[in-house]
C-alpha cells in the first residue's frame, strides 16, 4: 500500500490501483500519460527500494504485462 499514494502523486500518473484477488495474489493496475513518465517513476528510489525487497515476499517470479491503451482515456 505504501506505493499507491506516492505513485498517484507522480507527474504523468493517470491511474494506480492495488488489487488483491481471492487467492491472496496482488496486482497493480497502472496507467501513465507516457513512457517517459513511467520511466521516471521506475527510476524513483521508492520503486527501486520496493523492487529490491519484493523477491523475499514472492513464491515465484512476478508477472509483468505492458500494453497500449486503445480506448480514449476520459478527461
Amino acid at each position: 500500500m505504501g506505493l499507491v499514494e506516492p505513485s498517484r502523486e507522480r507527474e504523468g500518473n493517470l491511474q494506480y490501483h492495488l488489487h488483491e484477488q481471492e487467492d491472496g495474489r496482488f496486482f497493480l493496475y497502472e496507467v501513465w500519460r507516457s513512457q517517459e513518465d513511467l520511466d521516471r517513476h521506475h527510476a524513483t528510489s521508492l520503486l527501486r527500494d520496493f523492487m529490491t525487497e519484493l523477491p523475499q515476499h514472492l513464491e515465484g517470479a512476478p508477472e509483468v504485462y505492458f500494453g497500449a491503451m486503445r480506448s480514449p482515456y476520459p478527461g
